[in-house]
């Protein structure tokens, strides 16, 4: 079962208009979460996201964040998944409403909650593998920094990814600069540093990756935003990737570059130890912000 505009309803008789402006033009908006033994994980930061791209966008969903809230407790005891990979989707009216400066349509939102929630456990174990793609980051397009439902350059740069059966693609953007993976945010550990490139680089600001940056500076490991080049990410000591499916994905080589210390051939392709400590710490976080109340 899913919702779609007012109604929860089997997916297959799910339906949006023929001339809405999300089918015909890519003009919607979508947050992805997770939910653990049925409380989702920061959907107020989530939703929070959702509106603020959606007044960029003028796209406004009509059901307030509780309303959403509900539907989405409806449709985990409805499916009968506790542990889901939640999606909302927010797309804007009929063609040609709302164009004037300041109005938003009514949006049409459509929420799905299934699985699975997680990739595969030896990923963690043993590290996952990355591409780098052709496919360019452009830090002076606007969604680029809002998840919108115009998706196609990070579902090609993904293709880049499974080509070369790989688990995500990395992608850097017009001054050389590494931005993002085609679906995650990217960190690297250097010199005992924690390292993220900066939002102005071209990347979404994930949930998780604030979430990871907030670990950090509780577990006193040093962290800093900046812009990284491509010998940064070949000379990093650890590599691993967040989003909220993923959580923290330690990433073990990089196409044919087996990622760790230089000098230390038994930890090559493995996950260090500040990986582990952030991603022992996520969990941590999980289990305390859903515990029940």
């Amino acid at each position: 079962l899913m919702y779609a505009s007012g109604r929860i309803v089997p997916e297959r008789e799910a339906a949006v208009a023929a001339l809405n402006s999300g089918l015909l033009l890519g003009a919607g908006l979508f947050e992805t979460l997770r939910t653990y033994g049925g409380r989702p994980l920061r959907l107020r930061q989530h939703l929070a996201r959702l509106r603020a791209s959606g007044r960029v966008f003028c796209i406004s969903p009509g059901e307030s964040d509780d309303e959403i809230a509900a539907v989405i407790a409806r449709l985990i005891e409805a499916n009968g998944i506790p542990d889901a990979r939640i999606r909302i989707t927010a797309t804007r009216g009929p063609l040609g409403e709302g164009i004037s400066e300041g109005e938003a349509p009514p949006a049409t939102l459509l929420v799905t909650a299934g699985g699975p929630a997680s990739y595969p456990p030896e990923l963690y174990e043993r590290g996952a593998t990355a591409v780098v793609s052709d496919i360019r980051a452009n830090e002076t397009d606007p969604r680029t920094f809002h998840k919108t439902t115009n998706f196609l350059a990070n579902m090609l740069a993904l293709q880049d990814a499974r080509r070369a059966r790989a688990a995500e693609a990395l992608r850097f953007n017009s001054k050389n600069r590494l931005a993002e993976g085609a679906i995650s945010n990217v960190f690297i550990v250097s010199g005992g540093r924690l390292l993220t490139p900066p939002v102005e680089d071209g990347l979404l600001a994930g949930i998780t990756r604030a979430a990871v940056l907030e670990l950090a500076a509780e577990m006193d490991v040093p962290a800093e935003q900046r812009s990284l080049t491509i010998h940064d990410l070949l000379d990093a000591e650890e590599v691993f990737l967040t989003n909220s499916i993923m959580e923290v994905m330690p990433v073990g080589r990089i196409e044919r570059h087996e990622v760790g210390p230089k000098g230390d051939q038994s930890r090559l392709g493995l996950p260090g130890p500040v990986t582990r400590r952030l991603a022992q710490g996520y969990k941590a976080l999980v289990a305390r912000e859903t515990r029940p109340i």
